[in-house]
């Protein structure tokens, strides 16, 4: 049976997986497009990347990793989970750079830097929201079906419902 958890989070997923595809697709195809058509390609993903994965990462990091960190058997356990955030965001960074960059020649490369951050961060969008989907039936084992509910409406809603 799926959870309320499990449940949302697959909602989401679905809605950010054809994002985190595209930047394969974008990849592999950079070096057989104008430059300036890849660029336009990589700043329309990094507006939704940023838009709408990072603050699906910020509610998880608030919300599910505390919950996680409750029932895992050694504090400190998550700091891999943390690190793959900060890896997230600095990627992100790098692909705003790609975008809005004002000093950048769109030169051979621009579009090889552009074509590797893309990879890179295909790569590590794919495993983390893998291992989110392993860790959301966890958490609803482990926590009342309120609690599990609650992180789940805040994945929707982007933040704690009231009362709760």
């Amino acid at each position: 049976m799926t959870g309320p958890l499990t449940a949302q989070l697959r909602k989401e997923h679905a809605k950010l997986m054809p994002h985190v595809d595209e930047l394969r697709v974008i990849a592999d195809c950079a070096q057989d497009i104008d430059a300036a058509a890849l660029q336009d390609r990589i700043c329309r993903e990094h507006v939704f990347l940023t838009g709408e994965f990072l603050p699906h990462m910020e509610i998880e990091q608030k919300g599910w990793y505390p919950a996680l960190e409750l029932i895992a058997s050694e504090g400190g356990s998550l700091a891999p989970m943390e690190h793959a955030h900060e890896e997230v965001r600095s990627l992100m960074d790098a692909l705003g750079q790609a975008c809005y960059g004002t000093d950048q020649a769109l030169d051979a490369y621009w579009v090889l830097g552009a074509r590797r951050t893309l990879y890179q961060l295909y790569a590590l969008l794919k495993v983390h929201l893998a291992e989110e989907e392993l860790h959301a039936p966890v958490l609803e084992r482990q926590l009342s079906e309120a609690q599990a509910t609650g992180l789940a409406a805040q994945l929707e809603f982007g933040e704690p419902p009231a009362g709760r």
